[in-house]
């Protein structure tokens, strides 16, 4: 891998040959370049591969109240002038806005971020494919577990974001993840696929890491051997840690969106301050808390300098994400909630968010599993959920069915459905302990109330 500050060097100097071709005019450069070594482990057999480096720059222009978008991934001085060209040409076939502009650069206290570990720049091949033993061996303690698939990167990467007010920013970043895919087969009976895995921003994490997410692994696919048939009933469903991200925190973010809202997609609109869910539910964003660097980001998608927000607080809608023209757009201001990366203009989204529900989270999972008597442990989720209605409905996967307030055996797939609005307001309990999973973020396991749940 070549050094690390070549890699940002090189990105930046392709960014500035696109600002000198905007030739006075308004232009935003979002660029990204990326490089890893890679071992996968499929079919008992390794491979390495080493990529070079995969560089990309997002070319958004304005003139005349219009906006042009193009993406190239070319390092030619003079392909990237043609690029900013075609971008401005772009530009005269759309709609024009008054609210579309660029970041001013305001604050440049902080331009530059980091997080390279001196440990892990050292890698070496030999390194990685030893990595790539260890998740193997972790994964298969139990001679029942089959994998399909191990994979091992040294990823190192970096973005900026630059534009013709003078604004720029640059974070460059270097870790290893690492990802197990596989099934658990026990005689004839075989589980569906499950996978986990995990990413360390030191080389000193790994042992650590590693061990966990592997755990994990096992558990899930040896825990979903010999299911049995569940039961249909309305009522109390306990969420795993990854239900309780992507059924409780999902809904609050979709609907917390200032494009949402003026988009007329959400029925949150013009409810800042009013409570929209259980009064224990909190959900935030700290989009530079360093304790989950796979999350950490120090500017968004146009420049600003990202910052904590509460986005419900005591069940009350607190915060409405903004980028530059959604906050031009509803007369308020940004909020550095622009999202996405080189390959797309901004967008609105938040960015390492989390959930608090302290005057109801004050169980361990035995008390939980009691409170709740009999019922669904809801694993996973696949199916519909429609962010205007709320409503949703689809199959739980690799959950578990509990009776007498445990856990007493994986349940065969099982209808669930219900209404994501409505869910948010009926919690029930969740554990004082939260739980991490795959991609480093945690939740506590929650018990709500108000689902249907159909047995085939």
């Amino acid at each position: 891998m070549q050094k690390a500050i070549d890699l940002q060097t090189n990105l930046t100097e392709q960014a500035n040959h696109a600002l000198q071709a905007a030739r006075g005019r308004t232009l935003e450069v979002a660029g990204s370049a990326s490089e890893e070594m890679r071992v996968v482990f499929e079919s008992d057999d390794f491979s390495v591969s080493a990529s070079g480096t995969d560089s990309r720059l997002g070319l958004r222009s304005i003139q005349d109240g219009r906006v042009g978008f193009v993406c190239t991934n070319s390092i030619d001085p003079a392909k990237i002038q043609a690029a900013v060209e075609e971008s401005f040409q772009m530009g005269h076939l759309s709609p024009p806005s008054p609210h579309y502009s660029i970041a001013e650069a305001t604050d440049t206290s902080d331009s530059e971020f980091s997080q390279q570990d001196g440990a892990l720049l050292d890698m070496r091949e030999h390194e990685i494919i030893g990595l790539a033993e260890r998740v193997i061996e972790e994964a298969r303690t139990d001679p029942r577990i089959r994998l399909d698939r191990v994979e091992v990167a040294l990823i190192r990467d970096t973005k900026i974001l630059m534009n013709t007010n003078g604004l720029s920013r640059t974070y460059s970043r270097i870790y290893v993840d690492w990802a197990a895919m596989g099934m658990a087969r026990d005689g004839e009976e075989v589980t569906s696929f499950d996978y986990d895995g995990a990413a360390a921003f030191k080389a000193s994490d790994i042992p650590a890491r590693l061990s966990a997410s592997m755990e994990r692994f096992r558990n899930s696919v040896l825990g979903s051997l010999h299911p049995r048939a569940g039961k249909s009933y309305k009522g109390k469903v306990l969420l795993h840690p990854a239900l309780v991200r992507q059924f409780l925190i999902g809904t609050v973010t979709s609907n917390s969106s200032g494009k949402s809202q003026q988009d007329g997609t959400s029925p949150w609109k013009d409810r800042l301050g009013e409570m929209i869910a259980h009064p224990a539910l909190s959900v935030f964003e700290d989009p530079t808390n360093l304790e989950r660097l796979e999350a950490y980001t120090p500017f968004d998608r146009e420049g600003l300098l990202t910052r904590r927000h509460d986005l419900v607080l005591d069940g009350r809608l607190n915060h409405i994400g903004q980028n530059l023209f959604s906050a031009a757009r509803g007369s308020c201001q940004p909020t550095a909630n622009a999202s996405g990366g080189a390959t797309s203009t901004p967008g609105v989204g938040f960015f390492n968010t989390g959930l608090s529900l302290e005057p109801i989270a004050n169980s361990d999972l035995d008390q939980l599993l009691g409170n709740m008597g009999s019922g669904l442990l809801l694993k996973r989720f696949s199916g519909n959920a429609d962010p205007s209605s709320g409503h949703f409905s689809g199959v739980a996967k690799n959950s578990y069915w509990i009776e007498n307030g445990e856990i007493a055996y994986p349940v065969q797939e099982i209808m669930v459905s219900g209404n994501l609005f409505e869910l948010i307001k009926e919690l029930v309990a969740a554990t004082a302990e939260q739980y991490e999973i795959m991609g480093g973020a945690k939740a506590p396991y929650v018990l709500v109330d108000g689902m249907s749940v159909t047995a085939g």
